[in-house]
């Protein structure tokens, strides 16, 4: 390519470009209806979803780009900032130059944003060209295990597969029948569509000197592994022949949530599997679209930078701070428990990221530098477990802003100094579609994590805590003399 255009010509024929090729005008004319009503969000794509269908991916492209300098970053930006019309999705945004990204594109723009690409220089690699094969292969991969278990009680879970909403229920359930005093069962709040939020608490829990190490899982309904891995974590911490879970039991009390969003969870199974969103609907009747991105719903710093007010986007953050119940429910139980909790840490996928607050500003905390130290403990355990690689730094740096995020809010609002996003394997290879194959070696990464950071913090507080009395006992030798 030749010399560039100044920055803000680029800028200007890059939006002229867009809006003429790539989304046509079709899709800015059926964004509002008549009377001003937004539509649903599934009328971008070639067909829509109705009760009892699935929505079909054929022809959907899934593109890696790799943005070479901030040019091209500049122009996968408008991309990003008009996704909600296009239908363009994007699975990991543009952030930092040669780091790839992730693009779901839909058939009838997928020439046009292709050659777009390419004229401008950046790098482009079809990870596939109809993702609606990767639905069916998962799909009969399911039904192959499905047949292969012939006994479908709670006692013989396959920690191995994923499961439905029903039975993740069923086997807490069952846990919570079986495990004596080590853990219980509580429904801390109901979903849009009634569905429980079950959490299940594991270790002394008469015993209140006990810290409090919580993780919840599942808040983005397509990401999968991430209840899986909470599920094989909590099988680890039952098990009473395993050195791991006693050693971290003897720590910390556990509150584990395995489905933070069991609408949107459900409604990948049953009707869209890259669903992300719950399934709530907009106090506004002439809102079509469904659905509030739980992780940008939380009260702090609610609709700043990295989130969307169109409620078609899927980082929508909702109409007001706490709109969704299941939000709501997490922080009450939370708040409630706040002046226990040593450790917040939330589950996510894909790409192998271990994130510190803030995702809201590019500054950081002024404890980064112990939030580091503990994130890279735990980094480092994960290596030495499979040798997997995981980035650590603040959202904001690391990924890319996000606002009104639930680990922000533990920290800022909660109080709870450690406080963790980890975003599981893998580094996209598999991107939402990771073979249930891998759930074993990801929960061992997790339960390996989980240890280093639980002894690490654990350390920290005790060395604090001699400090505190030190300092005590030489305040007191002055007062005597």
């Amino acid at each position: 390519m030749g010399a560039k255009c100044p920055d803000i010509v680029v800028w200007l024929l890059w939006s002229a470009v867009v809006w003429s090729f790539v989304f046509p005008a079709s899709f800015a004319d059926n964004n509002e209806d008549d009377e001003g009503a937004v539509l649903d969000s599934d009328s971008v794509w070639p067909r829509r979803v109705v009760d009892g269908d699935r929505k079909d991916y054929t022809g959907h492209a899934l593109l890696r780009i790799t943005p070479q300098d901030q040019y091209h970053l500049r122009l996968l930006a408008a991309l990003v900032e008009k996704s909600d019309v296009s239908g363009v999705a994007f699975w990991k945004e543009p952030t930092i130059v040669n780091e790839n990204v992730d693009v779901l594109v839909p058939p009838d723009v997928k020439d046009y944003l292709t050659a777009l690409m390419l004229t401008n220089g950046l790098r482009i690699n079809i990870v596939t060209d109809d993702l609606q094969s990767l639905v069916d292969e998962e799909r009969r991969t399911r039904s192959v295990e499905e047949s292969d278990r012939s006994d479908r009680t709670s006692k013989s879970f396959n920690l191995s597969a994923y499961h439905t909403y029903d039975e993740i229920m069923s086997y807490l359930d069952y846990l919570n029948n079986t495990c004596n005093s080590s853990c219980s069962t509580q429904v801390i709040g109901k979903s849009y569509e009634g569905r429980d939020l079950k959490l299940i608490k594991i270790g002394r829990l008469n015993d209140e000197s006990i810290p409090g190490f919580w993780i919840d899982a599942g808040i983005h309904a397509r990401e999968w592994i991430s209840p899986a891995a909470a599920l094989f974590l909590v099988s680890k911490l039952l098990d009473p022949k395993d050195p791991i879970g006693k050693f971290l039991l003897n720590r910390y009390r556990f509150y584990i949530l395995p489905l933070a969003n069991p609408d949107g969870y459900e409604y990948t199974w049953t009707h869209d599997r890259l669903w992300r969103k719950n399934r709530s609907r907009h106090p506004d009747p002439r809102v079509k679209c469904h659905g509030v991105d739980p992780n940008r719903n939380w009260d702090f710093h609610w609709g700043e930078r990295g989130t969307s007010s169109k409620p078609c986007a899927e980082n929508y953050g909702g109409w007001q701070p706490f709109s969704e119940m299941e939000t709501r429910a997490m922080a009450n139980y939370i708040l409630s428990i706040s002046d226990s909790l040593a450790v917040y840490l939330s589950l996510h996928s894909y790409g192998q990221y271990l994130l510190t607050p803030w995702g809201y500003t590019t500054k950081l905390p002024a404890d980064f530098n112990d939030l580091m130290a503990m994130g890279n403990l735990a980094a480092e355990a994960i290596r030495k477990t499979h040798g997997m690689q995981y980035a650590v730094g603040s959202t904001a740096r690391v990924l890319y802003l996000a606002s009104g995020g639930s680990d922000d809010w533990a920290k800022g609002v909660a109080g709870v100094k450690y406080s963790y996003t980890i975003e599981l394997r893998d580094d996209g290879k598999n991107g939402f579609f990771l073979p249930a194959s891998m759930i074993n070696d990801t929960g061992e990464e997790l339960l390996n994590a989980v240890t280093a950071l639980g002894a690490g913090v654990k350390r920290q507080e005790t060395r604090g805590r001699r400090r505190r009395n030190n300092y005590r006992e030489e305040t007191q030798d002055k007062k005597k003399t």
